[in-house]
């Protein structure tokens, strides 16, 4: 289903009233524990891929609100050693819009298979109101949320010019504005797959009905503005198909991008999150090492 059709579908059961829809954005899953390679991933890959429990450690976060000065705690996942932490590669995972890091186990694992098993490794949380973390979702949530991560990144003395943001979908939003703002801490490139452009995008993209995007939420989710201001070398990948955040609004945000060192991986047939199926996950895993390596 597409995201345009859940709004159509709200305009019509609020009888027109403006409503704020982040609840429905962040349609998170809480949990008591994690299941991590245990648990049925949104990518179902083969067993040898997955990070064993020898090899992973549970992290948590301390993510501040800074209306309220009130602070969650979020759960994460460390792949790789943390013993290595400031001479390694690191790359940050901010996973998609639905369920908590159990759903997105499968896609972390896969980058920790780049260049070779554990080669890199590999961080990715919950934001406020997924698996066992605390808070709810918001859209300024996600960014102090990532702070959150940076904040502790920092204080393990890992290296900007050696680590790496990954936003899958909903993750766009919070790897690509900490790119754009977090002057104090710059990865050396940024990957996104699936990335919506804006709210106001995809409002004003529908065919079926025309209205001002403040009239039905209160979201911007400016991906395709806040890119401009993002000069680091830039990884789109994007399935042709997706049914769910059409391809336009990747090609909007590529085309914005504010940096000379761009890339772009259109894969055709392909729906939302079948990239690294479609792809194939050895030339998936293939493109992402020679775009980090280059």
């Amino acid at each position: 289903m597409r995201l345009l059709t859940l709004f159509y579908l709200i305009l019509i059961l609020t009888a027109c009233k403006k409503i704020n829809l982040d609840g429905l954005a962040f349609p998170s899953e809480k949990l008591d524990s994690y299941a991590f390679e245990n648990a049925e991933g949104e990518v179902i890959i083969h067993d040898s891929l997955l990070a064993t429990s020898d090899n992973y450690s549970l992290m948590t976060f301390n993510s501040i609100d800074a209306n309220t000065g009130q602070s969650y705690r979020i759960y994460g996942v460390f792949i790789g050693d943390t013993t290595t932490i400031t001479t390694d590669t690191l790359l940050v995972y901010f996973h998609g819009q639905s369920k908590h890091m159990d759903h997105y186990f499968s896609r972390a694992s896969l980058l920790a298979n780049v260049g070779g098993k554990y080669n890199y490794n590999v961080l990715m949380m919950d934001y406020r109101g997924y698996g066992m973390s605390e808070g709810l979702s918001s859209e300024q949530g996600l960014f102090e949320d990532a702070n959150a991560v940076i904040n502790w990144i920092q204080e393990q003395g890992v290296n900007p010019q050696k680590t790496v943001f990954y936003g899958y979908s909903l993750g766009a939003i919070p790897a690509i504005d900490r790119m754009a703002y977090r002057s104090d801490f710059q990865p050396a490139k940024l990957i996104i797959e699936a990335p919506l452009a804006s709210v106001e995008y995809l409002v004003h993209s529908s065919t079926i009905i025309q209205v001002n995007p403040d009239f039905v939420t209160n979201l911007d989710f400016e991906n395709a503005e806040k890119i401009k201001d993002v000069d680091e070398p830039l990884l789109w990948m994007h399935g042709a198909e997706d049914t769910y955040v059409a391809i336009e609004n990747g090609e909007i945000i590529y085309n914005n991008h504010g940096g000379s060192v761009k890339e772009a991986q259109r894969v055709s047939e392909c729906d939302h999150s079948e990239v690294p199926i479609i792809m194939g996950v050895d030339l998936y895993l293939e493109r992402i090492l020679n775009f980090i390596r280059n």
